[in-house]
């Protein structure tokens, strides 16, 4: 089992794809999917979809999760019942599930007649990811999904981005709600953590290309340094020296550019378990990657697995998945998720690949729209009648 988890990189994820859009968006037509990428790409500005329809409500709620108690947002529509539901998990962010991306999704959603809960997750909220977050999303699910008042019983799914496409997924596959899960939709989301590690730290990802000849080969691009950083920050609370764990503050404050000094801070000594982690960071050959993740410490490999999908079966994943993904996302390549549809039963999903999708900005070209209505035609399918 491959060590690759180390992903939480992913963690930068986080960002949803989300509107920021201009004048110049294309003419998504006036279907309902249309509406849709055209309510989430009018930002601030009305729509015809916001015009047409009453305004979502949203209401704070409390539930029990872990034997914790946790807050969400629930949306839901003003003009009828519920023809579904979605758990919408917020990647890593600060603001959460207040994130105006997130608010926006949801609230076009709602608009859709989706009811829709999306929970805090103190964890992301603080960059640090676990492999808990998978029985929080899960925990999350299960209550929407034993409330038929707010959503239709078998149209229930979840919604994930960036890193939290990984627990969205694997949260599927718990014996508990396996059977309820209705669909998932993963944007932005990744296969394999030892990709996205070899990705973040040599600045290569692996790409195979298929024209009467099947290649393939290692494509170099600058991962963006929030990324990087977020790795840092969500496991350098698994260290065991505190001494250690600031060097690795300041370390990834000086990736960001927000450090005080200039110069790259260089440890003068290290316990064995940063002196490894350390040693990742700082390499640049991707054949060393499956090695150092090999020499990392049992507390980081151990949560790390918890969020690789890539360690994971899913040959009993009972929900339909639609994946959607920019092709020159900077946080995580799109080949993860090709590779992910080819690990997942080949009849239960659906893979939109978009150049004007990135992590944080949605800009889409007029090439884009046939997969951007395919995408939101194949989630409004999901609702009930």
């Amino acid at each position: 089992m491959s060590i690759s988890r180390i992903l939480p990189r992913l963690c930068a994820m986080l960002v949803l794809c989300s509107p920021v859009i201009s004048c110049t968006a294309p003419d998504f037509g006036d279907s309902e999917a249309g509406m849709a990428l055209q309510d989430l790409a009018s930002g601030p500005w009305s729509s015809a979809l916001a015009a047409s329809t009453p305004r979502p409500t949203r209401e704070s709620i409390r539930f029990l999760t872990g034997g914790e108690e946790r807050e969400a947002d629930l949306y839901r529509t003003q003009h009828g019942a519920a023809r579904a539901g979605i758990v919408l998990v917020p990647g890593v962010a600060a603001r959460g599930r207040r994130d105006a991306r997130v608010v926006a999704l949801a609230n076009t959603l709602a608009r859709l007649d989706f009811t829709v809960l999306v929970p805090d997750m103190p964890g992301l909220r603080h960059y640090r990811m676990r492999a808990d977050d998978v029985r929080e999303v899960a925990d999350s699910f299960a209550w929407l999904a034993t409330r038929p008042g707010l959503a239709p019983p078998g149209h229930i799914g979840i919604g994930g981005f960036s890193y939290a496409a990984g627990p969205v997924l694997l949260a599927a596959l718990q014996a508990d709600i396996r059977d309820q899960v209705h669909f998932v939709l993963a944007v932005g989301g990744y296969y394999s953590l030892e990709n996205i590690v070899t990705y973040l730290t040599t600045d290569q990802y692996r790409i195979v290309e298929t024209g009467g000849m099947e290649t393939e080969g290692m494509v170099r691009m600058s991962p963006h340094p929030y990324a990087k950083a977020s790795f840092i920050r969500s496991n350098m609370d698994l260290l065991e020296r505190p001494v250690d764990r600031g060097f690795f503050r300041d370390y990834a404050l000086y990736i960001t550019g927000n450090s005080i000094d200039e110069d790259e801070p260089v440890p003068s000594s290290l316990a064995p378990d940063a002196r490894a982690f350390y040693e990742l960071l700082i390499n640049r050959r991707p054949a060393r990657v499956p090695y150092l993740l090999d020499r990392l410490s049992s507390p980081v490999r151990t949560e790390l697995e918890g969020l690789d999908p890539a360690a994971h079966d899913f040959s009993g994943l009972v929900a339909e998945v639609i994946l959607l993904h920019g092709r020159g996302d900077n946080l995580i390549p799109y080949t993860e998720s090709i590779a992910l549809a080819g690990a997942l039963p080949g009849e239960q999903v659906q893979l939109f690949i978009i150049d004007g999708l990135a992590h944080v900005n949605f800009r889409p070209e007029a090439h884009d729209v046939p997969q951007l209505l395919g995408a939101m035609n194949a989630l409004l399918d999901k609702r009930m009648y």
